[in-house]
């Protein structure tokens, strides 16, 4: 990295000591004798925060009270080695776009440094920046406002103003370099994939691709026509950096759902700068496949006005709150506080620990008869072989279950849109009710399950009235994918997406059968981590979807005691009280340098979460020692018949879940757990770090957790467990 010198003089200086006492900085690159000059004024200011801005470009400063400052852009990206002029525009943009002409289905970008005329405006504790960008006829105003602890900014896409048809604007990027570090900084940034990541500044890593994942997963209208290489999934709308010893949260407020959150280190940023943010895609697109040949293939991009209603970020200067050095839990610890005071998401988590299980009810299966093949319903686990497994356990030792009770339906076994809450036949359904009122007899929470994403057509629903539209105008459809080639299978087990315009009612009727048959809770399973559009005439954009979604939770929450739903995404956080399948790893990327459990960090103590399967992991007993350093609760699949009865199911997936096989081994992870999480399940994490094979886990009671991975043992309050004493062998 060059090296610059600052020019000080009474009339240029940014003073970085104490106060902005003065509005301007100059830096002289003197190799180049090239000089590049950012004129800032303070623009707003409180006890905690003083914001600057320069009214020549629209970059801006962030000061906290620690004197850290966080701009824009980068100080000196116009002397950069390494990037072209494009990226040196990009680096020093505020703002960015990207539009397309809709018949020649090409897109382009322009930035605000080098393709915009710029104008600033004072507002109540901040300022509007007005950019014009000529070649494309677009017009945004962008509201800057400095609140107590964060500044915030803020795009209403009702004032965007676009005055050519030809070009309409696609997507747009707000401060993506805010915080950038160049190559000397040290530090990293925190990523929400999956359980979590950190992806160190200058990690060398410069073969590796840039990450770019959206938040809360992918729009599954288009579901692809090949396996994607990675089901990992951004759950929370944020990111965070720690850079030496100060840090900053970065968390969208607005637009979330349309969010793309990008990163990349020094080398892959095409600059010397490692960059994190956020891009928002304002007109989604899709592929036309003209023929069966997927070579032939026509970009569609989405018609009409702007369905993001608004776009907002707030950057937080964060604190180290231990004094101990600033890392990820400190910016954990700031998106819970965000969560309980902004987010109204209230704590649900008990103290004790719990066994987490998933029952499968029932499936369809071909058989033949007088030579022609029928489909039947098959029954997996009846109403008493669940509450026989449920003694069962009990007697094992077992005081706390929570239940999730999947397939118990005919609609739900047949792939329905199940709203009746009337118990299949397959399980005894006479016996369901009975095993639902007498399940706290066995210490177990029983949550009946609905999928409700995707359907087949039937029980009051059908494809051509209730299917979500794709923006090529398809019916949006989600495959099962060949693991060899991972081609789609286009014939078998199509299952259509139901339209987001049918929640409001599949909610209302979920509440009133459910309440009226005395069933008190409810498992959401893929309804709290899954987001789409509606792309028909009467489109529903995600971040629409994300609102009746919310509505809709909030409907169940009113009418029944408690929700459990599965790894969910972050604005279902209010309304539910249990999370089973929270991720203990992320998506793997080669640019990632190392997994954390911030999904974890940031919940426990909020709510009750579970580990994805046990038995279902290829290396369960890592899997458990892991749960144990996240204070994650065990989880197991259960079903009441053997192997067999799922062959050539949708559920052959399950090949491992005969009840049989785990009950003993389920019940020494709960025993497992129990010693050494009871008592601070309902406690926050202040402090977790690795270091070689071991992980400290520092609870806010003063609770220490010390796993050794190479050892297999537990260490709590001066005392040590192995879990080799609680492994049955061939489970």
């Amino acid at each position: 990295m060059k090296k610059f010198i600052c020019i000080i003089t009474a009339c240029t200086l940014l003073d970085f000591s104490s106060d902005f006492s003065l509005s301007a900085m100059a830096y002289n690159n003197i190799e180049n004798k090239t000089e590049e000059k950012t004129a800032l004024r303070l623009a707003a200011e409180n006890k905690n925060l003083k914001f600057y801005v320069d009214d020549s470009s629209g970059e801006i400063a962030l000061k906290d009270k620690n004197g850290n400052i966080w701009y824009s852009s980068p100080q000196n990206a116009g002397g950069d080695p390494i990037a072209a002029p494009s990226v040196v525009s990009d680096l020093q943009s505020p703002l960015s776009i990207t539009y397309c002409d809709p018949k020649k289905r090409v897109d382009a970008s322009l930035y605000s440094k080098s393709g915009a005329s710029v104008k600033v405006k004072n507002i109540d504790n901040g300022v509007e920046i007005t950019y014009k960008f000529k070649k494309a006829g677009i017009t945004i105003p962008l509201r800057l406002t400095l609140f107590d602890d964060y500044l915030e900014a803020k795009v209403d896409t009702s004032n965007i103003k676009e005055s050519r048809e030809d070009k309409r604007l696609t997507g747009i990027s707000i401060m993506s370099s805010f915080g950038a570090a160049d190559s000397d900084d040290n530090g990293y940034f925190v990523i929400p994939d999956g359980c979590g990541a950190i992806i160190n500044f200058n990690n060398g890593k410069v073969n590796s691709k840039s990450y770019a994942r959206m938040v809360y997963g992918q729009d599954i209208t288009m579901s692809p026509l090949t396996m994607s290489d990675n089901t990992s999934q951004v759950y929370l709308p944020m990111y965070g950096i720690v850079k030496d010893s100060s840090g900053l949260m970065t968390v969208c407020t607005d637009g979330d759902s349309n969010a793309l959150l990008t990163a990349s280190v020094s080398g892959v940023s095409k600059s010397s700068y490692n960059l994190c943010g956020f891009e928002f895609i304002l007109r989604s697109s899709d592929n036309y496949y003209i023929s069966n040949d997927t070579s032939s293939v026509l970009t569609v991009f989405e018609s009409g006005d702007i369905k993001t209603d608004k776009i907002s970020l707030r950057y937080y200067p964060v604190e180290d709150s231990d004094k101990n050095g600033m890392d990820y839990v400190d910016i954990a610890k700031s998106y819970r506080d965000y969560l309980i005071n902004d987010m109204n998401v209230k704590k649900t988590a008990d103290s004790f620990t719990e066994l987490y299980i998933d029952l499968y009810g029932g499936t369809e299966k071909k058989h033949s008869f007088l030579g022609i093949p029928v489909t039947v319903k098959k029954s997996l686990t009846t109403s008493s072989q669940a509450a026989s497994i449920m003694r069962t356990l009990n007697s094992l030792g077992v005081s706390n279950m929570t239940v999730c009770y999947n397939k118990w339906t005919d609609s739900g076994i047949k792939n329905r849109i199940d709203v009746s809450a009337e118990a299949s036949n397959t399980i005894e359904n006479e016996e369901f009710y009975e095993f639902l009122n007498h399940a706290d007899e066995n210490n177990a929470a029983i949550y009946p399950g609905v999928q409700n994403v995707s359907f087949t057509s039937g029980g009051g629903y059908s494809v051509h009235g209730d299917a979500a539209v794709r923006i090529s105008g398809e019916y949006a459809r989600l495959y099962d994918y060949d693991i060899v080639s991972g081609g789609a299978y286009k014939d078998k087990n199509v299952k259509f997406l139901l339209s987001p315009n049918e929640y409001p009612k599949m909610f209302s009727k979920l509440a009133e059968n459910f309440k009226n048959k005395g069933i008190e809770n409810i498992c959401l399973s893929e309804l709290a981590n899954s987001l789409c559009g509606d792309y028909d005439k009467s489109s529903v954009s995600r971040d629409k979807t994300q609102q009746i979604l919310s509505d809709g939770f909030k409907t169940l929450d009113n009418s029944l005691s408690s929700i459990l739903a599965d790894s969910a995404n972050a604005y279902a956080f209010p309304y539910i009280d249990k999370i089973s399948n929270v991720p203990l790893c992320s998506g793997g990327y080669d640019i990632f340098d190392e997994d954390i459990p911030f999904y974890q960090i940031v919940l426990h103590g909020l709510k009750s979460y579970s580990t994805e399967p046990i038995n279902g992991s290829a290396d369960d007993r890592k899997l458990m020692l892991n749960a144990i350093a996240s204070g994650s609760n065990p989880h197991y699949d259960m079903i009441g018949e053997s192997a067999g009865a799922i062959k050539d199911t949708e559920l052959d997936g399950l090949y491992y879940a005969y009840y049989d096989n785990w009950t003993e081994q389920a019940a020494n992870d709960f025993l497992f757990t129990r010693k050494i999480l009871s008592g601070v399940q309902d406690k926050s994490i202040i402090s977790y770090r690795k270091s070689g094979s071991k992980t400290y886990t520092e609870y806010e009671d003063g609770t220490l957790i010390i796993v050794d991975f190479e050892k297999e043992s537990v260490s709590v309050n001066e005392s040590e467990y192995y879990l080799s004493d609680y492994t049955v062998n061939g489970a």
